[in-house]
């Protein structure tokens, strides 16, 4: 067995930071729309306008804080560039998965409450800020700690088997804690807020545990004299030096239609999977009547289980054609297998359907961080800057605006199909 490049503490504590960062967003994308749909019944137009505006944004919020984090440089809060923003934004973002579900007046009569439409934006433009001031500056790290492709190999595959882990955690563990994820019983809506709100405190406590875990020994940073030596670029001319980069820009809208799917799926998957399947009559669901709320899991669980040996398979690809078409077929796999979603309802088909929609899901991230960090790496020799946090913000950016594209073709399906909500398992709108 060769010797590890990085010994595996340290990766190890590294990729722990995955579990607070895909925790906190797959957690909060998972369970956000369904809250204010489906318990506190504000109507799908209010959300999908709350979504717009808190997209547009979160695409400037990105590149800005990560233009501000390449410019940082302190010798207070364990010092360095990122490390600081990390520890700032810990403890808020662990407090923000709670405040999620406190929508002011409670359950929406009619659809609409400005209050409730003005605390869902505001909370929702919170929780981005803080998760920014959080992800972005430890995904900078990767290329900043990790210069080899054999180190960045090593603690890549680290990071994907946790971040799998974070993910059964934020689709497994809300369907245990919530009896009704949808409110089919309007008389239990007391009883599911704050199943849903003791769900955000166990995410933000098992955030806050993670996170320090990764900053403490996973986040190390070069000496504070080595990074005055460099003069890092103003802001706008660091988003301009960014944007003028093709290969880069070509990429990021590439992984904006890829980002696209990664959220849609997640957000509409509760509601599609009890509108879709009859769970009086499929066997399948029938047979699982015991496991309740985690027959909505259990599909999503199956995909990121399979994206282990996705990123396993991948990352052949990867070393035998390039990350280039590596990437390109990752994403043609993927386009394939999620078209037979269109015309199946039964369990089983949903859940073979998701196994091999784990394959490609794999490919997903990896692919992004080794394309980012290339990225990264070829622009230091340019630039002689080090500027990983500005092409994950602005990579953010386009990112972000796919989720104006997943939630209006939410919002477009259910407001043109008469979609009102569901009444009961199996019950069709």
């Amino acid at each position: 067995m060769s010797k590890l490049e990085v010994p595996f503490g340290k990766n190890l504590a590294f990729g722990t930071g995955e579990i607070a960062d895909q925790l906190a967003y797959q957690g909060f994308t998972f369970l956000i729309f369904t809250f204010y749909f489906s318990v506190v019944k504000l109507d799908a137009k209010y959300i999908t306008i709350v979504f717009i505006i808190w997209s547009i944004y979160n695409a400037f919020n990105d590149p800005i804080l990560g233009s501000l984090s390449d410019r940082t440089r302190t010798r207070k809060i364990f010092g360095g560039r990122r490390r600081p923003w990390m520890i700032v934004a810990t403890l808020p973002l662990a407090l923000v998965m709670f405040l999620l579900f406190t929508p002011p007046g409670g359950q929406v009569v009619g659809g609409y409450n400005i209050w409730t439409i003005i605390y869902m934006l505001f909370i929702m433009c919170l929780f981005d800020t803080v998760y920014t001031a959080f992800s972005v500056n430890r995904v900078s790290l990767y290329p900043e700690i990790f210069r080899t492709d054999k180190a960045r190999e090593e603690v890549g595959a680290v990071r994907r088997i946790v971040m799998v882990f974070a993910l059964l955690i934020a689709f497994i563990m809300p369907t245990l804690l919530i009896s009704d994820m949808t409110l089919e019983d309007p008389t239990k809506f007391q009883q599911v807020l704050w199943e849903y709100q003791f769900t955000g405190i166990i995410f933000g406590v098992i955030i806050l545990v993670t996170a320090l875990i990764n900053i403490l020994w996973g986040a190390k940073e070069a000496p504070y004299e080595e990074l005055e030596k460099k003069k890092p670029l103003k802001l706008f001319e660091s988003l301009k030096v960014s944007l003028k980069n093709k290969k880069f820009v070509i990429f990021a809208l590439c992984s904006t239609m890829n980002w696209y799917v990664f959220g849609l799926i997640p957000t509409i998957m509760p509601i599609y999977i009890k509108s879709i399947v009859d769970f009086s009559t499929d066997p399948v669901a029938l047979a699982l009547e015991s496991l309740g709320e985690l027959r909505i899991s259990i599909p999503l669980v199956l995909a990121f289980l399979m994206s282990i040996f996705g990123v396993l398979f991948w990352s052949y690809i990867d070393r035998k054609l390039g990350s280039k078409i590596g990437f390109i077929l990752s994403m043609a796999w993927w386009a394939v297998v999620l078209i037979p979603l269109i015309f199946i309802n039964s369990y089983l088909g949903i859940l073979i359907i998701m196994v091999l929609n784990g394959i490609g899901l794999g490919g997903s991230p990896y692919f992004i961080d080794r394309h980012i960090s290339n990225i990264a790496d070829d622009d230091e020799l340019r630039t002689g800057q080090r500027r990983e946090g500005s092409y994950y913000g602005v990579h953010a950016l386009f990112v972000r605006l796919s989720t104006i594209l997943s939630i209006s073709s939410i919002a477009i399906v259910l407001t043109t199909n008469g979609w009102v909500g569901i009444r009961s398992y199996g019950s069709n709108p």
